[in-house]
């Protein structure tokens, strides 16, 4: 609730730590993964997830269940299987102030967040030998993937789930439906939206996008997800925006169809096949 500290001495001793310095500060960021060869790993999947602190309407701070129910291992688990579903390398890499990484998930949404797992990024490209990235991201995950793909030239494809993608229209939406509003709470003036950045992808050479939401979204809402495939598309790149099915009553879940999605690009499928694969995802959960 209130951070967590760390030092390169301590981070030094963490299972997959890796010590990152930002803006003066460092923490350590920790990521588990399956499949990583020890040579050369030519495309490695990488999966960042959603915010698992949530605020109620009065305000009050509140930990997620699936957060307090994972471990370290139900994660590895996670990654062997994806890892097996995509024939490639798969790793989750954690946030600041949750999953093991240092830090304070209270100052999320920050450039600085975004600055932190983009180093981290080359850290494991260092560490591991790894040459391109499938990025996925989940809910507020998307956004930090999205800014990572402004930054970047070695993402072959970014899949977004849910995805906080226009943070200025999230943060206006929540701003009327709080008891408190959002401006006594944070300072939404600070965080980082990547829509400010999206010129800065390679128009000439764009990685796969693929966009999922559920229309009925009640959590990021549909219409900020749409504006950003708006904005892509108004400046030359081809974004897939799939529509599915998320368990109510907050049709947001959709984690599992970002990774099947990517699991599948690994393996080069095509985009009818990837589209079939998504429709039966959302036949199952009906």
């Amino acid at each position: 609730m209130n951070g967590a500290f760390s030092s390169p001495e301590q981070c030094a001793h963490v299972p997959n730590g890796l010590w990152v310095e930002v803006d003066g500060k460092g923490d350590c960021v920790r990521y588990y993964s399956h499949g990583l060869s020890e040579s050369d790993n030519a495309v490695a999947l990488v999966y960042i997830g959603g915010d698992v602190m949530l605020r109620s309407a009065k305000g009050v701070r509140h930990i997620t269940p699936i957060y307090t129910s994972t471990t370290p291992r139900k994660i590895e688990l996670e990654m062997a299987d994806w890892s097996a579903a995509a024939g490639r390398p798969a790793l989750f890499l954690a946030r600041a102030g949750i999953y093991g990484s240092s830090g304070d998930h209270n100052a999320r949404r920050s450039h600085r967040e975004i600055n932190l797992l983009n180093q981290a990024l080359d850290l494991l490209k260092d560490r591991h030998h790894i040459t391109s990235f499938i990025l996925t991201g989940h809910s507020a995950g998307a956004q930090i993937a999205a800014g990572l793909l402004n930054r970047r030239s070695d993402i072959s494809a970014a899949i977004y789930s849910s995805g906080m993608l226009s943070v200025k229209q999230v943060t206006t939406f929540w701003e009327h439906r709080r008891d408190i509003p959002g401006r006594l709470l944070y300072d939404a003036s600070r965080y980082y939206d990547p829509i400010d950045e999206i010129d800065r992808i390679d128009r000439h050479q764009a990685p796969e996008i693929y966009v999922i939401s559920d229309p009925e979204d009640r959590v990021v809402p549909f219409f900020s997800q749409l504006f950003y495939v708006r904005r892509l598309r108004a400046l030359g790149i081809h974004p897939h925006h799939i529509y599915a099915r998320a368990p109510g009553p907050q049709h947001h879940l959709l984690a599992g169809h970002a990774k099947k999605v990517a699991a599948l690009l690994a393996r080069e499928a095509s985009k009818q096949e990837i589209y079939r694969a998504v429709l039966e995802l959302d036949f199952q959960s009906i």
